[in-house]
């Protein structure tokens, strides 16, 4: 599946190292004065972690914890070009502007009965059928559709994401229409679940998530290649639906 930005804390951190090119070390706070800091590190955090020579230390609002990935995506451009990337500065202004207002970070409240298909039976079906032995009652995730928000994303869309902190697996609301088959879905699902039985492992400063036996497990699903085949085909489609907030009339065969 298609990944932007991802949700967990260490991914964040990864992901904001990559388009940076330097280390950086992530903390929440509950500042509505300042809901973004970034710093070079202390001496005291260098002697801690050394990893940090030359890097930065941001403190960001916990309201980020629960960003989408465009805020993200608009925070990284800010940290890296500077006030040169205007669209996304004035994006990232407007969403720290409603913080403000109500500097209360969202709780994740699940919602898996869509318009059109429901997540929670899904993913029994996905359960039953290909994780049994590992996803029992007691500790299989919870799952949701994401807000029904517009996205900014123009070269990607994510479909899914699984975040381990919260045991959450979240389906992006451009699914859940009648154009979209379910079995795509299913296989959304699927990728996401495969998360939390396979977890994303360490490697040097880089955290592996599609790991070859991640890769394997996805492989063998039975509609692994019907499913890539069909994302390729339409994710315009999809990235195009989730800009503009409107249906595709047609179904995506």
């Amino acid at each position: 599946m298609a990944d932007l930005f991802t949700t967990t804390q260490e991914e964040r951190r990864d992901r904001l190292e990559s388009i940076l090119n330097a280390p950086v070390k992530l903390r929440y706070g509950r500042s509505g004065t300042q809901p973004v800091v970034a710093r070079s590190p202390t001496k005291l955090e260098l002697k801690r972690e050394p990893r940090l020579k030359g890097g930065r230390v941001l403190i960001l609002h916990k309201s980020f914890e629960d960003a989408d990935t465009e805020v993200w995506e608009d925070l990284a451009s800010w940290l890296r070009n500077g006030r040169r990337s205007r669209a996304a500065c004035q994006r990232l202004d407007a969403w720290l502007d409603r913080l403000r207002v109500d500097p209360t970070p969202p709780k994740t409240v699940a919602r898996p009965v869509g318009d059109m298909h429901r997540l929670d039976e899904i993913a029994q079906r996905v359960i039953a059928d290909h994780l049994s032995e590992e996803l029992t009652d007691r500790r299989t995730p919870n799952i949701t559709w994401t807000p029904k928000k517009r996205s900014t994303a123009r070269r990607g869309l994510r479909l899914g994401s699984y975040d381990a902190s919260r045991d959450l697996v979240r389906i992006h609301s451009v699914l859940d229409q009648a154009a979209v088959p379910e079995w795509v879905v299913a296989f959304v699902v699927y990728h996401e679940l495969l998360h939390a039985v396979i977890p994303s492992k360490r490697s040097g400063r880089r955290l592996i998530h599609h790991s070859a036996e991640f890769r394997k497990r996805e492989a063998a699903h039975p509609d692994f290649l019907r499913v890539t085949r069909w994302e390729n085909k339409h994710i315009s489609r999809l990235i195009r639906a989730a800009r503009t907030g409107k249906g595709i009339r047609r179904t995506l065969s």
